[in-house]
């Protein structure tokens, strides 16, 4: 959930901060991934800097099948995995670490995911008639910079200027060239209707917090925040789908008890590298006289 008068280019580097900090929090929280994965946000911010100045080019297996593709894992390429859920939440910290020593595997499947897309699957002339209508005129490259920077500071401006999951879309817009709607688009929404708004604590592309703020000028919604489940809230948790069976019968005051013994689940542990062994030492060589 996002306000409408809230949404461009640079405010998806807000929710990309939530989201993957939420996650970064949440491995820290619970001891295991604690001690296993110390510095998460350390680890990220260097694998950002190495692949976006030395790309990896592997090739990777489609999750679903399927012949190897090849791919390229590059700073900017991490990120919108990242962003997009690409890999589980609970595999991300186990993800990063083994990027870390050598072993991409994680990533590189889910990039593959999409080297074969569904025709119809996803409305591209939808999505950039929405968004080069409404999100991102009225904002310029050096604003989405800026905004990128102060999310992520230290890493490399090539990531930091295209917004995640939306790169290029100065230059995209430029070819799809729509009529500008901000005028009547970027409104405060203003209700009495019963609403429900469903966050996931875990989401970096809406990023929770914004939930509560839509719901602010809503005078009769019910905000509900679920914990360890990022972006498509009702697909991924059970609890959520209660609650909005709830909602549709008890509009005013959807049952939400499910939501207060959540926690997002026990993160993925991987044995830890084992160190290089070190050479044998030499034996000692005769003294001579």
């Amino acid at each position: 959930m996002v306000p409408p008068r809230i949404v461009s280019l640079p405010w998806t580097w807000d929710s990309a901060h939530e989201g993957i900090t939420t996650v970064f929090a949440a491995c820290a929280a619970q001891p295991r991934c604690a001690r296993r994965y110390p510095d998460l946000r350390r680890t990220l911010d260097r694998q950002v800097g190495r692949l976006e100045a030395h790309p990896l080019t592997v090739m990777a297996q489609p999750p679903a099948g399927g012949a190897p593709v090849r791919v390229v894992l590059d700073g900017g390429a991490l990120v919108n995995l990242l962003v997009a859920n690409a890999v589980p939440a609970v595999d991300v910290p186990a993800a990063l670490d083994e990027l870390a020593h050598g072993n991409p595997e994680r990533f590189a499947r889910a990039r593959a995911a999409g080297a074969t897309p569904v025709l119809g699957e996803f409305a591209h002339g939808l999505t950039q008639s929405v968004a080069c209508a409404e999100w991102v005129p009225g904002h310029s490259r050096a604003d989405l910079l800026r905004a990128g920077r102060r999310a992520f500071p230290g890493w490399p401006d090539s990531v930091l200027a295209q917004a995640p999951q939306l790169p290029f879309e100065h230059e995209v817009c430029r070819v799809w060239d729509v009529p500008d709607r901000t005028a009547v688009q970027r409104l405060t929404t203003t209700s009495a209707v019963p609403a429900l708004v469903l966050s996931g604590t875990f989401d970096a592309k809406t990023g929770a917090r914004w939930g509560a703020y839509a719901a602010r000028t809503l005078s009769r919604s019910t905000t509900v925040r679920i914990p360890g489940v990022g972006h498509w809230v009702v697909p991924q948790s059970p609890c959520a789908q209660r609650v909005l069976a709830s909602f549709l019968t008890r509009p005013t005051g959807p049952d939400t008890t499910c939501v207060a013994g959540l926690a997002p689940k026990p993160f993925t542990i991987t044995p830890a590298p084992k160190p290089p062994s070190s050479p044998a030492p030499a034996p000692p060589r005769p003294e001579t006289v």
